[in-house]
Parts: C-alpha cells; structure tokens; sequence
C-alpha cells in the first residue's frame, strides 16, 4: 500500500514538474525590440528655460493653505515670454486663478482630441532637510549635464518639454491634424483643483479627449537588471488617494506627574500597531499582464514563476514585497505622515493627533481600508476620520486603445532597446479627473529612474530632457496617424 500511495506522489510529482516545465519554455518566446531614432539636439534656450522654471517658488503647502500667488504669476509671465509662438497661435484660458488650459486647434477638429498635461506646483522643501541638498533647491543650477532643483522631475520638466517640443513645431508650420490641449494644472500637489475645473470644463463643452496623457510611470533600468533593456513603465491606472486623521484625547497635565498612558503613548502604539501588518496583497491584472511582457527575457527561474503563477504565486509576491517600490503594487499602503501635539516641554499634552496617508489599490473601497486600520489599531481611544475627500479613480485604460498603442509606439522611437509594459501608478495624477470623459488615460514620462521626487536633490538629466522634448514632438506630430 505504501509502494502505491509513494509511486502515485511520484507520477503528481512528475507530472507537475512536466507542466512547468512545458509553461517555462512556452513563456520563453523572444521579447520585441523596434528600432529607435536618434534624439534630436536642444537649443540652448531650452535648458536655460527649465533653469529657469525652476527659480520660481511655486510651492503648495496644503489643500486650503494661501500659496504665493505672486510666484505663480510669474510664472506664468515668464512662460509668455519665452515660448513667443505658442502665445501667438494658441488660444488659452485660467482657470480658478492660476492653473491652465490651451488650445491648438487642429486640421481636423471634428476628431477626438488630445490632452497632454503637467503641473507647475512643487512640493515645499523641509527646512530640516535643505542643508542636505548639494546645491540650492531652487536656484535651478545646471552641472555635469544635470539641472536640480525642486520641480526638476516633478512636474515642470514636463510642461516645459511639451511647450518646447510646440515651439519648435510651430517655427516649422507645424499644424496637428486634430486639436490639442495642453493642461497647466497650479495645485496637483495638494487636491487638484485646477485639473477638475478644467475636466469639468471639457466634459460640460461635449468635448471626449481620445488620448489623455500625463505624469505617472517612468523608464527603468535599476528595476529589471536581469532583463538587460530598459522598461518602459506606461501606466494605465492609479492607486486612489485618501487620507486619514487618527486622534487620541486625554487627560494631560505636568510632566511632573504622568499618568502610566498619555496621548502620546496611545497614539504612538497605534501607529506601531497600524505599521505592523499590511492589508493582504493583491495581484491585479495590470501586474500579471507586466510580469507577462518582461518576463520572457529573465533568468530561468524568473521565468518559471512568472510562467506558473498558480503554483509559485506567494513566492512571487514575497520576492517583490522586499523592495518599497515593487511592494507597493501590490499592496495598499497606510503610512503616517504628519503628527501634531504638546505646546511645551513640561505639559502633558491632552490631544495628540496624526494624518495617516493611503495609496489604495483599485477594487478595494475605503471602507475596507478603515476597517483595516481599526482591526490593527484595536483601541477605541484613537478616533478615525477622514482627512481628505475621497479620490475617484477610474477604470484602467485598455492596452489596444489609441492612447496606449501612441505612447508605446513614440517610446519605441526615443529609446533603444525598450521593452514598453502597461503598469500601476502607486501616486496619484491629476489625470484622473479626466478619465469619465475620455477614452483612455496613460501616465508617462520618458525620463530614467528619476531622481529626487519630493526628496533631496531633486534632478533631470539632459539626456532626460531631450529625450522628453522629442517624445512629445512625436506625440504632435502622429496625433492624427
């Protein structure tokens, strides 16, 4: 009896091996490589101008919070001088005060538009941290081919990119053959105020973008090393954005005399306990199609587990959760971010409070994530409210529409050897405003494993920016292909 139960695993053992095996060597099928172009070169204008987009403080400081509208002003006055025939030619309207919108009307304007969009709004640079930056974060410095400065990768190099790829257009009589947009959001930072003034504007005026592209996935050489090309990481869909208020009263007084549990000490377990266990993952189709288009160019053992999902699918996953970036595609993330309490240094204090920020995967609602968080926590103390409204994001783009198949097609033309894949984007965009009126949403910009984003030594490569430029001029220009 035991020879047969032992001879039975053996044939379940062979047979599972057979299948994976099989499923490897199927998946094995050579990657496709298209031939690239070479980028052409920048005026010097053109680096001088991102140099000097950077010089302007822009800064959103919060949802509600007055900004220096006289910097954003000046912006835009800056921008209206030094892109002449932009001005000249397209029509342009502001919306709530500060952000945006062109229009360069088309040969064609019975056709579905395009919408190509960026924000001049930059985060604020902790003073804590500005002594760490090697150069002045906003005095735009050009050095070893690299401009820093706060708004370097996100987002002015791409509203500046798209202005110099139209100017040189434009000195061509250049004219698209259906219109195009251009939105300039002012606070995409904060809430994204402008982007929905704007997107309320088209949808109210019966006017469905084809292609809606924006800020979001990147080129990526560090992420894929075993593949040995770069990845051309298109998004097709956003993590939703919502943020969380955790608050803890209790009695205070001197810090003579402390009680065995402050407000401090019951908000600080919270946030212990709240860090301590992620919400389940989740391995969403967007991911699968990703690992399904890389996968076939990675080691061998790579390729078996991607290849055989229902088999190694935990090990999968735990390999990708090793790194904050690669975990948070399949996670929804729940991090604290800001904590306000005491006034001074012998107070108790009676309330402690922080804003806990979440990233949501799409298919899990808020409610899941508050549950979530009051399962962790496990303390009634703590009271959960919502910070901030809720984001709505929409469906994924499909990888056959127009939007998708343009953007792939003018990233196979700016870089060699690309392997272009749709992907998630973990921030959120200002895009997503548009999604309910437009046929498809993508989140790109061809720059590589930039570098800085709302960090220390914020920069964009020349090789970037040029790279960028191009990429959009090939936009305009196969816009009615």
């Amino acid at each position: 009896m035991l020879k047969k139960i032992l001879f039975f695993v053996l044939i379940i053992g062979i047979a599972i091996a057979a299948v994976v095996i099989f499923n490897t060597i199927r998946f094995s099928k050579a990657i496709a490589n298209k031939p690239s172009r070479e980028l052409p070169n920048l005026p010097d204008s053109a680096i001088s101008h991102m140099q000097q987009a950077i010089q302007y403080k822009t800064i959103g400081m919060g949802d509600g919070l007055p900004v220096d509208t006289a910097q954003y002003e000046a912006f835009w006055h800056f921008i209206e001088k030094n892109y002449p025939r932009v001005h000249q030619t397209l029509t342009h309207q502001t919306f709530n005060g500060l952000s945006r919108l062109y229009k360069w009307e088309g040969k064609h304007p019975d056709q579905k538009p395009y919408v190509l969009m960026a924000h001049y709004d930059v985060v604020p640079v902790e003073a804590a941290t500005e002594k760490l930056w090697t150069v002045p974060p906003f005095a735009g410095l050009f050095k070893n081919d690299t401009i820093y400065g706060r708004g370097a990768a996100d987002d002015k190099v791409s509203l500046i990119s798209i202005l110099e790829a139209a100017e040189k257009l434009l000195s061509q009589h250049f004219q698209p053959e259906r219109t195009i947009y251009f939105s300039f959001g002012n606070d995409e930072e904060t809430i994204g105020h402008g982007a929905q003034a704007i997107a309320k504007y088209l949808a109210d005026n019966q006017i469905h973008p084809e292609v809606v592209l924006d800020e979001g996935g990147e080129i990526t050489e560090e992420n894929f090393r075993e593949l040995k090309r770069p990845v051309a990481l298109i998004a097709v869909a956003e993590k939703g954005y919502m943020s969380f208020n955790l608050s803890v009263e209790q009695h205070g007084g001197h810090s003579s005399t402390p009680a065995p549990e402050t407000a401090i000490d019951i908000l600080s377990k919270a946030l212990v306990h709240l860090r301590e266990k992620q919400m389940p993952y989740q391995f969403l189709p967007v991911i699968k199609e990703m690992l399904n288009r890389v996968g076939p160019g990675l080691p061998f053992v790579q390729r078996m587990a991607i290849a055989n999902p229902w088999l190694f699918e935990k090990k999968l996953v735990s390999e990708f959760e090793k790194d904050k970036s690669s975990n948070a595609l399949f996670h929804t993330t729940i991090v604290p971010t800001m904590i306000q309490t005491g006034v001074k240094d012998n107070v108790i204090p009676s309330m402690a409070k922080a804003v806990v920020n979440t990233r949501i995967l799409p298919g899990t609602s808020i409610e899941e994530v508050e549950a979530f968080m009051n399962q962790q926590i496990n303390d009634s103390r703590v009271k959960i409210t919502r910070y901030s409204p809720p984001d709505k994001v929409g469906p994924a783009a499909s990888y056959e529409s127009t939007a998708y198949r343009k953007v792939e097609s003018a990233t196979y033309q700016i870089m060699k050897d690309v392997v272009p894949t749709p992907f998630l984007s973990v921030g959120a965009t200002d895009s997503k405003y548009f999604q309910s009126n437009a046929d498809a949403v993508i989140k790109f910009t061809p720059t590589i494993d930039a570098k800085g984003f709302h960090g220390i030594d914020e920069r964009i490569g020349l090789s970037d920016l040029k790279r960028m430029v191009f990429f959009y001029q090939i936009i305009l220009e196969e816009a009615g292909k």
